[in-house]
């Protein structure tokens, strides 16, 4: 009796022990990481309720002359994204135990990333003051949240696993005590 008891408490050790894998890591996508991404002219003027076919036309233009430039950015940065996303698809999971190995990892990205995310983010700006000369207030706030959003949909989302999930819901117990937490 003492033995199956043992044998069935040591089987649920181990069980409870391994079942909690670490979560896997996100795909490295180096164009999201450099927020290259371009704009569908025709959602755009949707989002923003463009009637007038005049502004229609010189959001499009100016959307078209950005898609442009940033086709240029991501034609000239191609190889060097490529062979950033294979280093660090390969050697992330490596990277998590190696801090050495990390900290490396980080100074490629860095030095790889941010000259390409400034360029973007300079031909950004020229769209936004175009787009600020074109359009209403209202439809600028319009843009501006919905720019937001776009860039958003670039981060990587975190990966999932329960331990995420219990922490979540004590979380949303929390938010309706008013973040008062347990008494």
């Amino acid at each position: 009796m003492k033995k199956s008891l043992i044998i069935i408490l040591v089987f649920l050790i181990n069980f409870v022990a391994f079942s909690q894998e670490a979560p896997k890591m996100p795909k490295y996508i180096a164009k999201n990481a450099a927020n290259i991404f371009y704009y569908d002219s025709n959602e755009v003027i949707d989002k923003i309720k463009v009637k007038k076919d005049e502004i229609g036309n010189l959001t499009k233009k100016s959307l078209r002359v950005y898609n442009n430039k940033i086709k240029d950015v991501s034609f000239l940065n191609f190889q060097k994204l490529q062979d950033l996303e294979m280093v660090v698809n390969t050697l992330g999971e490596q990277a998590s135990s190696d801090r050495d190995l990390a900290m490396k990892l980080r100074k490629q990205i860095e030095e790889t990333i941010i000259p390409i995310r400034d360029s973007v983010k300079k031909n950004e700006d020229k769209l936004n003051k175009s787009l600020k000369d074109v359009l209403s207030k209202k439809q600028y706030k319009k843009w501006l949240k919905y720019q937001k959003k776009k860039k958003q949909e670039l981060l990587p989302k975190p990966p999932k696993s329960n331990n995420n999930q219990n922490q979540s819901s004590m979380g949303n117990r929390n938010r309706s005590r008013g973040g008062r937490g347990r008494y």
